[in-house]
């Protein structure tokens, strides 16, 4: 499949989400929800590589979207001053994507995977208090909780559905983007800004994050060729890196 065509499948799966979360008063009063096109590009990564696609792992791959655009709109409220009126709608919207997520999961009768993405939101959320409240001393563990955070109900969908091949792409390519991010977006927009290491440290983490990126893209010889060429786009890496 050509760049265009993972292009227009992505395009049909955030369309399709936004139908499904879809609420007039909510999108009235909060605003358009953002949904994070690299997190759906990850979801959808074993449909994108010609991996067999059941009507199942399509409402899960929307439960999935609908949590992670909860979590996405409930991080951008000010625990410091959640008063006022913009920050009460984020939360009742943050509310609403999550029931919508909740609905979508019912309707599946898969209780393994409802099993596992309620434990993984729960250390999606422990992850986040740590980083949060008491972030570890070591660089290291910091980019782990963050991975963790950015893909574990990801990981969780590859699991439950046979697609563990994938998962040591996306393990190492998270933690990789928001370094990544942290150097191109202004701090106060992102994730965990405090965290974000010194200017050195930060090309240092990201130099050897895509080294390790660049191993496990070699060692993914499933992966056809004009994904991988997007990947390694992503990791802001080219061809040139697997000679």
């Amino acid at each position: 499949m050509e760049t265009k065509g993972y292009t227009d499948q992505i395009d049909n799966y955030i369309q399709n989400l936004r139908r499904a979360i879809y609420q007039p008063i909510v999108e009235r009063d909060a605003g358009h929800a953002l949904i994070d096109r690299e997190k759906a590009f990850l979801l959808l990564l074993p449909l994108l590589n010609g991996e067999q696609w059941t009507d199942e792992m399509n409402q899960a791959a929307l439960a999935i979207g609908a949590i992670h655009t909860a979590f996405e709109v409930h991080d951008q409220i000010d625990a410091s001053d959640a008063s006022s009126k913009e920050q009460q709608l984020m939360v009742l919207a943050g509310d609403h994507f999550s029931g919508i997520h909740y609905k979508l999961l019912a309707s599946i009768p898969n209780f393994q995977l409802i099993r596992s993405l309620s434990a993984a939101i729960g250390r999606i959320n422990e992850c986040k208090t740590t980083l949060l409240q008491s972030p570890p001393a070591r660089s290291e563990d910091r980019l782990q909780l963050i991975g963790e955070v950015e893909s574990a109900c990801i990981m969780e969908f590859y699991e439950t559905f046979g697609f563990t091949r994938y998962k040591a792409i996306a393990q190492v390519l998270f933690p990789l983007l928001w370094l990544i991010h942290s150097k191109e977006m202004n701090l106060q927009d992102m994730k965990f800004p405090h965290l974000v290491p010194d200017a050195l440290d930060t090309d240092q983490w990201i130099k050897q994050l895509q080294d390790n990126f660049t191993d496990r893209v070699k060692q993914s010889f499933f992966l056809h060729k004009p994904l991988v060429d997007q990947l390694l786009g992503m990791a802001e890496l080219d061809a040139g890196n697997l000679t």
